[in-house]
This record gives C-alpha cells, sequence and structure tokens, in this order.
C-alpha cells in the first residue's frame, strides 16, 4: 500500500526529474543553432580581443528527495571555467584575456563596471529569454539585445574588442540514493553571451550541456571537468577568419551603429564618473553577488 507520505515523496521525484528534463530540453534548443549577428557570422565584425568577466555559477547537489546549493564549488567551477576559457579560445586563435575574481574585488572602479555589465545583460537579456525560443534566438541575429554604455566602458578600461559574460547551472550528484538512480544523472549547462566593446551589442551566444557530472568530479578535477563543459559550449565557435553562411531566415544584415569617437569618449568618461560616485554601499563584492 502506498501512504500519503509515500506518495508525496514520489511526486517530488518525479517533479524534480521533470524540472530537470525541461531545463536540458531548453539548453538543447539553443545548441547547435547558430545564434549571432549576421555580421558576426560573416566575420565583418569578429572582436579578436577578448576579456571574460568572473562568471557566475549556480552548483546544487541533488539527491532524491532534496537539493542543496554548493557555494565554495560553485567557486571552484568559476575559477575553472576562466582558465578554460583562456586555454580554449587561444587555440581558436583569439587574443584572450580573463578578470578574476580577486582582480575585480580589489580595484572598486572595476567593481563597479563589472556590476553594471552583468546587471544589463541579465536584467535586457537573461531574464527575456522565454518561450517560445524561437523569437528570442531571432532577436538576437536581428541585434535587438544591448548592455550599451555598461559593457563599452569596461572594454575601454580594459582595452579590448569584446566582453564575454558567461553563465553556469549545475546540478551534480552525490553519494547514497541520488537523481542518478532514479534514471538520470548531474547535469550542467552553460552560455556564454560575446558583447561588442564599441558598441554594447550582443553580436552572439552559445550553449553547452554536461551530462553525468558528480561533485567528486568537479574536486577531483575542476579543469578538466570543466573544460569539456567549455568544450561543448565553443564546439562551432568560428576562428578568426571562418565564414558562417547567412540563412534565408536570418536577417542579412542589421544597423550595426558605432558611437562617433569624440562623443563616445566623453560619454565613456561621464557614465563612469557617474557610476564612481555612487554611494559604497551599492557596491556588492563580485564573489558576494555570483552566489
Amino acid at each position: 500500500m502506498i501512504t500519503s507520505n509515500s506518495y508525496r515523496r514520489i511526486l517530488a521525484v518525479l517533479t524534480g526529474i521533470f524540472l530537470l528534463s525541461v531545463s536540458v530540453t531548453a539548453v538543447a534548443i539553443f545548441i547547435g543553432q547558430e545564434i549571432m549577428t549576421p555580421e558576426f557570422a560573416r566575420a565583418e565584425y569578429r572582436p579578436m580581443s577578448m576579456v571574460m568577466i568572473p562568471p557566475r555559477a549556480a552548483v546544487s547537489k541533488e539527491a532524491a528527495f532534496s537539493s542543496n546549493q554548493l557555494i565554495e564549488q560553485g567557486g571552484v567551477v568559476e575559477d575553472a571555467v576562466l582558465l578554460a576559457c583562456k586555454d580554449i579560445f587561444a587555440e581558436l586563435g583569439y587574443e584572450i584575456r580573463i578578470l578574476t575574481v580577486d582582480e575585480v574585488n580589489a580595484d572598486p572602479d572595476l567593481q563597479v563596471m563589472v556590476r553594471d555589465v552583468n546587471k544589463r545583460y541579465d536584467e535586457d537579456f537573461l531574464q527575456k529569454i522565454t518561450l517560445p525560443f524561437k523569437r528570442q534566438l531571432q532577436d538576437i541575429r536581428e541585434r535587438r539585445f544591448k548592455v550599451g554604455d555598461e559593457a563599452r566602458i569596461l572594454a575601454d578600461r580594459l582595452g579590448v574588442d569584446a566582453i564575454i559574460v558567461g553563465r553556469i547551472q549545475a546540478a551534480v550528484t552525490s553519494g547514497g540514493t541520488s537523481i542518478i538512480s532514479l534514471g538520470t544523472s548531474g547535469q550542467a549547462e552553460m552560455s556564454i553571451g560575446i558583447i561588442a566593446g564599441d558598441n554594447g551589442d550582443l553580436e552572439a551566444f552559445f550553449t553547452g550541456a554536461q551530462i553525468g557530472l558528480s561533485a567528486k568530479k568537479i574536486e577531483k578535477d575542476p579543469l578538466k571537468t570543466m573544460a569539456k563543459l567549455f568544450g561543448s559550449v565553443l564546439k562551432d565557435y568560428p576562428t578568426p577568419d571562418e565564414l558562417i553562411k547567412v540563412k534565408k531566415s536570418w536577417p542579412q544584415s542589421t544597423n550595426r551603429e558605432i558611437p562617433d569617437a569624440a562623443s563616445s569618449d566623453e560619454d565613456v568618461l561621464s557614465d563612469l564618473e557617474e557610476m564612481i560616485g555612487q554611494p559604497e554601499e551599492d557596491v556588492t563584492p563580485v564573489q558576494d553577488e555570483a552566489h
């Protein structure tokens, strides 16, 4: 006989499996899609020098009837992703720089800039990704998502062509009774956005996923584990001169506006002074904000 408590436990398990499968399906819709502007695809605009700011990772340990957030593992994942980013992009032929949490938190001005880029990216792009996904794919290709001045200020400060923003969501398995025994396994999903440094537009968006992820794998060799995940994200990333065919369903061109150099410099300086002048309590350390 199935008791009410047993029924609730079974229902909780099935609900967890359903939510995981929906999450995987959402990423699967993006994986394999060429999500970029036509100018990026044709290498008319392909940033050569880029910086990856500290990514944000949410790692949870999933068991049959519970889920616990792993703060420490999240930090390990973020550090490993930065190192993997540097290696993989360099192999593709790009000039890549990584910005660590310690570097950001050691510089109050930089802290504000990174915070504002993350905020704009989340609010103006990630939070707008909802069903149906097809519309969002086209919106990226049509250059509708912009981070704007916040990205230009940071790129100008660091002397790069573009900014890479990363997000990781991982549900890892643990020992004992775990979701792996229920027909599924730990998984990680990752996405990166390539934001132009000259105008703040989102030029391209790449996603990837890894199945069969455990807390033990992360603890044993985080760099190898995250390199595999990052490799799935960048498996279709073009080399500097590689051309990607712009399909008929895509916009054939977009209005890629670049601010006038003179006014742009003045605006950047003005915006920077305004941001730095904000009250100190608004500046949240990156490490704390990431989790």
